[in-house]
């Protein structure tokens, strides 16, 4: 815990100091580049060579309705955190949206693994440290791609490390199970998103140059709370939806 909390405190003095000084808030969003396209490198290899195939073993197993019920259980274990967020972003009335939803899903909806709350006009908002800190005045500072998480900006990086400290299951559960869990989870949204990434390869030109963009206009809409921005944001290798259907 105090190594975490100290992890915590160097990433946000770092973010302090680094974010608005450069970056896409003053036109360059990506002063990195030679060093980000490395990593992307090194993430679409472990992507390509690892992850995927584990993917498509699990989705050759899994039939797509458990998959997306189990999307939803490990959604709904963020909405706590999205609706913290959302207060903090002074968003309340979004924040008692989430409320609702996670207390529907988690009864109704038998733990999260279904989603009536969807049926009832709850919308999930996707939130997150990385736009509370953009509310608060903390500029987006440069795109950085982080080995294994994939995109993300200086800002961003540390509303991750906010969000991980905040995550409940770090003081509830095992580190293994914690670990576990999320290795899980981004095997069965990567099976998801099996056909997605594929088509995205084969349509970009500049595969690394697609995903930036991607990830940088979703972010900005976040702050801008664009309709439609709700959808979950995750870090992986790759910033993609995940489909309605495969």
């Amino acid at each position: 815990m105090t190594m975490r909390t100290a992890l915590l405190a160097i990433v946000l003095l770092a973010v302090l100091s680094v974010a608005p000084a450069h970056g896409a808030d003053d036109g360059n969003a990506d002063p990195w580049e030679g060093f980000n396209r490395a990593m992307f490198t090194v993430n679409d290899g472990l992507d390509r060579y690892v992850l995927e195939p584990v993917a498509k073993g699990y989705d050759f197993v899994v039939p797509l309705p458990l998959e997306q019920c189990i999307s939803n259980f490990f959604k709904n274990l963020r909405v706590p955190l999205n609706s913290l967020n959302g207060l903090l972003q002074g968003k309340p009335v979004n924040a008692a949206s989430d409320v609702g939803r996670f207390t529907v899903n988690t009864t109704l909806g038998l733990a999260g693994f279904l989603d009536p709350a969807t049926y009832f006009g709850l919308v999930r908002h996707d939130e997150d440290f990385g736009p509370t800190l953009g509310v608060w005045g903390v500029r987006n500072g440069p795109y950085l791609v982080i080995p294994l998480l994939g995109p993300s900006t200086i800002r961003d990086t540390g509303g991750l490390a906010v969000d991980s400290v905040l995550t409940p299951g770090w003081y509830f559960l095992d580190a293994a199970v914690t670990i576990g869990s999320r290795v899980f989870d981004t095997v069965n949204s990567r099976a998801l998103l099996l056909d997605d990434v594929e088509r995205a390869r084969s349509a970009s030109f500049d595969f690394y140059g697609f995903v930036r963009n991607a990830y940088l206009s979703h972010r900005a809409s976040l702050l801008r709370d664009d309709e439609g921005s709700a959808r979950e944001t995750d870090n992986s290798l790759y910033f993609l939806d995940e489909p309605a259907k495969k």
